[in-house]
């Protein structure tokens, strides 16, 4: 890894191109689904950072992100590689340059975020895989890849873009998953084809423990506010008031849960923008 600090350059720092190494070692050392792996890989107008084709025959490419980028960048990289029926990872430096805020695997109330960062939370449906450097052995590793929740502050005043020089964010409340392993599946989402790993949804399973609160406590219906602070005192320091609001309207919607008409209204009116 010492080689890695003397060659990098100003146009692949330090931190990218340890990251991607190791990536590409640790996939393919932890997994037992890679058939052919490659680092660099050409793709005509495309340098991916890794390609794996896997064993079931799907072909990834995994790009590390460690400085800006912009949403459009993103898109189009995105659709060179699906156009080749290639399936794309992208890995987040939750301490480099293309995170609004520095991203670890805590549960956090009120953090910045980037555009790119908010995009590729819709991309991968309601998540943001990021991994971070260990410096505290002998020799580099990586840590545990994590997986971050973004959800809106409920406080209107904080959902808007802001700025700080030329840096736009946005504010979210943040709830993280471990991923379980390396393994690598997939799909394709929101018109996009995408590889990620085996993390649960964290609204749903949210959702699910909501269900087994109402289910044991036998509140079939929520007719009071007293009922509903119960359920935020049970859930708020994890998840955010307005995500478990958020949950209670879908249930409510899915007919799994009675919600007083007004208070309906109330809820939904509180966390629409």
């Amino acid at each position: 890894m010492k080689d890695l600090i003397l060659s990098s350059t100003s146009s692949e720092s330090f931190h990218h191109k340890a990251i991607k190494h190791l990536i590409y070692n640790y996939v393919f050392d932890k997994t037992n689904i890679i058939a052919q792996r490659e680092l660099e890989k050409y793709f005509g107008t495309r340098f991916a950072d890794i390609y794996f084709q896997l064993k079931s025959g799907e072909k990834v490419v995994v790009e590390v992100q460690n400085s800006k980028i912009t949403v459009q960048e993103l898109i189009q990289r995105t659709k060179d590689y699906n156009a080749l029926g290639i399936h794309v990872l992208w890995l987040i430096h939750g301490e480099g340059g293309c995170v609004a805020s520095k991203k670890y695997p805590y549960n956090v109330k009120k953090l910045k975020i980037s555009p790119a960062e908010k995009f590729l939370h819709q991309m991968y449906g309601g998540r943001v895989y990021y991994v971070n450097l260990d410096n505290s052995k002998e020799d580099i590793e990586l840590k545990i890849p994590f997986a971050l929740h973004f959800s809106k502050v409920l406080k209107k005043s904080k959902r808007g873009i802001f700025k700080s020089g030329y840096t736009q964010f946005f504010y979210r409340d943040v709830n993280f998953t471990l991923i379980p392993s390396w393994n690598l599946f997939c799909t394709q989402f929101n018109g996009y084809k995408i590889a990620r790993f085996y993390d649960r949804n964290i609204k749903s399973a949210l959702k699910e423990q909501v269900e087994h609160i109402i289910f044991t406590k036998k509140l079939s219906s929520i007719s009071k506010k007293k009922q509903l602070k119960s359920i935020l005192r049970t859930f708020d320091n994890e998840y955010g008031e307005y995500l478990i609001l958020s949950v209670l309207v879908e249930l409510a919607k899915d007919k799994k849960l009675a919600l007083e008409y007004k208070l309906f209204k109330n809820i939904t009116k509180k966390i629409m923008l």
